[in-house]
């Protein structure tokens, strides 16, 4: 028994051994592979438990009384996380480097326009629901970028130069505020506390959950790279840490931002025009506003644009609008892109250019003024001259085709006033299911590098040109997506530059001319109220003359587009344009009628209305307003005839027929799509009563206009809505702010109070804020997303709203398109 015993516990013994070495061999092998970053969302752990998916708490979110506090500062684990390349590797967690990497052969995509393409983080995102980063491979060998000689250099004596001389005495834009009540300071007061709070509840998120990475998924903690993982959210939103007083923060955040290591990525491109409105823009208007006390703003700047200087390398000095910065790549030559989108390439200016006055150097403004230099010499020889296409051809090449030497004749359509000429409008915005043609993205990560023309071998000579037209296709004019910001940067570049470059002041007006003869419309609303949107248009070439147009109009309203009414106001003032003010009210009060129309009282993304005709009083006309939700009304009743004489169809589907209100329920969108074709299998409708398929075919006008405006929540006045989502997105309440700021009427502040109350409402996480999925919902869904705008922009327009006019004082500072401040000159 004794020996039997002996056997056991050196049989325990030998068993314990052989694991415990199993155990410190498999640890240590761990421990090396964490100086991987993960590919996808690393779950960063959060001092509280967040709500299970699909609970309550994921559907409806905590309303905006519900006070939700930073965890303290000893128990926030969201120590600044070192990217690939920083001397300290990364906290290991061990959740996120069991999940499977991205084999290299599997992040190549095919490319729409030619050529294989890298995947972006938001492509990845989509494919796999995770949120995930797109990395180099062989990211244990990180590739650094460096300073390599230049392809195509410039001369010494051609660099363009900086103006020089006294900045001109410019109008005074902002208005006098009137003096307030003590009882109204303190309402006002309140407001302001309320709006810090919403941005101190999830800053502390971040910080203690993803501080030092691009974004916080503000539903479950964790955070997301898109943007190369510099740590985004954090430089974007360090001025409105000043700006709302945090100044403590701030000085704790300028320590993160000196661990940023811009030499190295996880992504294989920069997203130029992104990483210049957000990292050159945030550091740059930190350094500003803080009054240039933290010098090291200024050199992790000049660090950052000494990488993307190298995006300008090419034969006509255009950029590479997704560069490829490692060694291997930058070495060969390159061409700009192909297929170049406006609102990338043109609006780049306010960040060299400032980068250039405090620096004192001549090259960073070269580099945007050879930019403005095309768009001078594009303008005038588009289609529709004073505006440019939303997509143009950057690379120079083949300069072979010459550009139109004078204006084109074309005829402009009538603007549909009715349910007849609305008809063609919609046919031309069917898609069949998915997506509009004019769906906006919720940022251009999904562009990123189907435009890129990286010819590696350009001929130097053949591909000097300037901007031209796109030969593929049909050319597109608009204010919205894809263009926004080349248009808004032309009045504000004039004041930075003190006025001392009147091609800007040239540019603005012409754009603005022509914005107001083809964009801006009228729609057709149920109550007086007198708003102003502008719409897209597509010229389509007549066969009968090769220089004749006809105008495609899109009549819709966006969100991103809401910028507008703020750019004609700065414009109004800062160039004495008569009217202009006008319809910059008109323009913001749009949006303002667009967040009031829906079930949350915020604005949806994108959708459709209908204008009235040019010269005629716009009165809400019931009929006309129901036959624009049907205009198919004839094509499905005699569908509905030659099926019944074709006997095609079940007699359930058939010869239906309800009192109006009676319960139908649209499946399929009927709108805006075509009208399906007879015996085709389109656009159900559901009896709620029989659970039985009906076609709209056998629906009365009536029924179907019912159920449409019913079952897709359409306030009046909108025809359809293209995209539901709110993305946290700034562009109304910039607008807002600034015709507050340039009139001084309270109206503005009402309503903006409003707008912060709805979105607060709707979008508050037990962490921080997230977009949603529909605004006309009662219970929208949270979409997990936070981009750094949030902070960057739409809090700190609704704090600056709020705030002693003194404050960022529009006189003495100009907004960069992510809100950053940026001094003008004599200030």
């Amino acid at each position: 028994m004794f020996r039997a015993r002996r056997y056991r516990i050196i049989l325990i013994f030998t068993t314990v051994f052989i694991l415990a070495v199993f155990y410190f061999t498999r640890s240590r092998d761990l421990a090396v592979s964490s100086n991987t970053p993960p590919i996808v969302d690393r779950p960063e752990p959060f001092p509280h438990n967040p709500p299970a998916a699909g609970s309550k708490e994921n559907i409806t979110p905590p309303s905006h009384d519900t006070p939700v506090n930073p965890p303290p500062a000893d128990q926030q684990s969201g120590s600044p996380k070192n990217r690939p390349g920083n001397e300290q590797a990364p906290v290991h967690d061990p959740a996120a480097s069991q999940k499977p990497t991205i084999p290299a052969s599997d992040q190549v995509k095919e490319g729409t326009k030619g050529g294989s393409l890298e995947k972006t983080p938001s492509e990845i995102d989509a494919e796999s629901g995770s949120g995930g980063q797109a990395v180099l491979p062989g990211a244990e060998e990180q590739s650094h970028w460096e300073k390599l000689p230049e392809q195509f250099p410039l001369a010494p004596a051609d660099i363009i130069k900086l103006p020089t001389g006294n900045a001109k005495t410019l109008p005074k834009l902002q208005a006098k505020i009137k003096d307030e009540s003590s009882g109204d300071k303190l309402q006002r007061l309140q407001k302001l506390a309320s709006i810090k709070q919403s941005f101190e509840h999830a800053w502390g998120a971040y910080k203690a959950s993803a501080m030092g990475h691009d974004e916080l998924n503000p539903t479950q903690g964790g955070y997301r790279d898109p943007f190369n993982g510099w740590g985004a959210t954090l430089v974007d939103g360090l001025d409105t840490l000043w700006i709302m007083e945090l100044k403590e923060e701030f000085s704790m955040a300028v320590d993160q931002v000196k661990k940023i290591d811009f030499t190295t990525s996880i992504r294989k491109d920069i997203p130029v025009f992104e990483t210049v409105i957000r990292y050159l823009g945030g550091l740059l208007g930190a350094y500003d506003i803080s009054g240039h006390k933290y010098d090291v703003l200024l050199d992790k700047a000049v660090e950052l644009a000494d990488i993307l200087i190298g995006v300008f390398d090419t034969p006509n000095r255009m950029p590479m609008l997704y560069y490829k910065w490692a060694p291997q790549y930058v070495s060969q030559p390159h061409t700009a892109d192909k297929i170049a989108i406006l609102a990338e390439i043109g609006s780049l200016s306010l960040e060299f250019t400032r980068l250039a006055q405090l620096t004192r150097q001549d090259k960073y403004y070269d580099a945007i003024a050879r930019i403005t230099n095309e768009l001078e010499k594009f303008q005038t020889e588009t289609i529709i001259p004073g505006l440019w296409p939303l997509e143009v051809d950057a690379s120079g090449c083949d300069q072979h085709q010459p550009r139109a030497s004078s204006e084109p004749a074309y005829s402009a359509t009538p603007s549909p006033a009715n349910a007849d000429s609305y008809r063609s409008f919609l046919q031309r915005r069917g898609r069949g299911g998915g997506l509009s043609e004019d769906a906006q993205p919720a940022n251009y990560d999904n562009l990123a590098e189907e435009g890129t023309g990286a010819n590696t071998s350009p001929d130097g000579e053949n591909c000097n040109g300037g901007l031209k037209k796109l030969r593929s296709k049909a050319p597109k004019f608009g204010m919205g997506a894809l263009a926004d910001s080349t248009y808004e940067y032309l009045p504000k570049e004039y004041m930075l530059l003190g006025g001392l470059n009147e091609q800007y002041r040239t540019m603005y007006e012409n754009s603005m001319d022509a914005a107001r003869k083809h964009l801006l419309f009228r729609p057709m609303i149920q109550d007086d109220r007198d708003i102003r949107f502008l719409s897209n248009v597509r010229p389509l070439a007549l066969n009968s003359a090769p220089d004749a147009y006809t105008m495609r109009y899109d009549y819709e309203g966006s969100h991103l587009v809401c910028f507008a009414g703020g750019m004609f106001a700065v414009g109004a003032k800062i160039f004495g344009i008569e009217g202009d003010l006008d319809i910059a009210s008109k323009l913001t009060d749009g949006c303002v009628w667009a967040y009031e129309s829906t079930t949350t009282g915020i604005m949806p993304e994108s959708f459709t209305l209908m204008p009235c005709k040019n010269g005629e009083p716009c009165t809400w006309n019931e009929t006309e307003y129901r036959r624009a939700l049907d205009p198919y009304e004839n094509d499905r009743f005699a569908g509905a005839e030659r099926l019944a004489e074709m006997k095609i169809g079940s007699s359930k589907t058939q010869n239906r027929e309800r009192d109006p209100g009676s319960g139908w329920h649209v499946i399929a969108t009927p709108s805006p799509s075509p009208a399906p074709a007879p015996g085709a299998n389109g656009n159900d409708i559901t009896d709620r009563s029989t659970n039985l398929p009906v076609k709209p075919s056998s629906l009365s006008h009536e029924d179907f206009v019912n159920a449409r405006i019913r079952d897709q929540r359409l306030p009046p006045g909108m025809v359809s809505i293209t995209q539901r989502k709110y993305l946290l997105r700034p562009e109304a309440i910039e607008s807002v702010f600034i015709m507050f700021r340039l009139t001084g009427d309270d109206y503005w502040r009402q309503k903006g109070w409003k707008m912060f109350e709805a979105v607060s409402k709707y979008t508050q996480t037990e962490l921080a804020h997230s977009s949603i999925d529909d605004v006309t919902s009662e219970t929208p869904r949270l979409l997990a997303k936070m981009e750094s705008f949030w902070l960057a922009e739409t809090l700190k327009y609704f704090y600056l709203l709020f705030s002693d006019p003194s404050v960022v004082n529009l006189d003495e500072y100009v907004l960069n398109t992510e809100a950053h401040p940026f001094r003008r000159p004599g200030y």
